[in-house]
C-alpha cells in the first residue's frame, strides 16, 4: 500500500469517537504502558481539569476501551483505570498504522 493509502486508512482509523481526540489517545497509550492508573495520576500527567478528565474517560469506557473501578488505598477511596483487551488491540492497531508510514 502507497504512504497515501496508508494515511488514508490512519485517518479513517482516528475518525472514531474515542481516537479522535489527542487526550483520550493519550489516555489509552499510558494505560497501554502501564495497565492501569490512576485518575488522579491521569490528571497529573494530562493537565486537564477534572471534569474534562472524566469527560474522556467516560468516552473511552462507552467504547469499551477503558474500565475504572473504585478502590480502597492507605490514602483512601481512589479511582483506577484500566485498559481492556479491546483499548490495547486498539493502540497495538495505531501503532502499526504510524510505523507503516515511511
Amino acid at each position: 500500500m502507497s504512504d497515501e493509502g496508508k494515511i488514508k486508512e490512519l485517518i479513517q482509523f482516528l475518525n472514531n469517537r474515542a481516537l479522535n481526540n489527542s487526550i483520550r489517545l493519550a489516555i489509552l497509550i499510558s494505560l497501554y504502558t502501564f495497565g492501569e492508573m490512576t485518575f488522579s495520576e491521569i490528571l497529573e500527567y494530562a493537565q486537564i481539569p477534572k471534569s474534562s478528565l472524566m469527560m474522556h474517560i467516560q468516552i473511552l469506557e462507552e467504547e469499551g476501551l477503558v474500565i475504572s473501578r473504585k478502590g480502597f488505598t492507605v490514602n483512601g477511596i481512589r479511582t483506577f483505570i484500566r485498559i481492556t483487551d479491546k483499548g490495547r488491540e486498539i493502540v497495538k492497531e495505531y501503532f502499526k498504522l504510524i510505523s507503516s508510514i515511511s
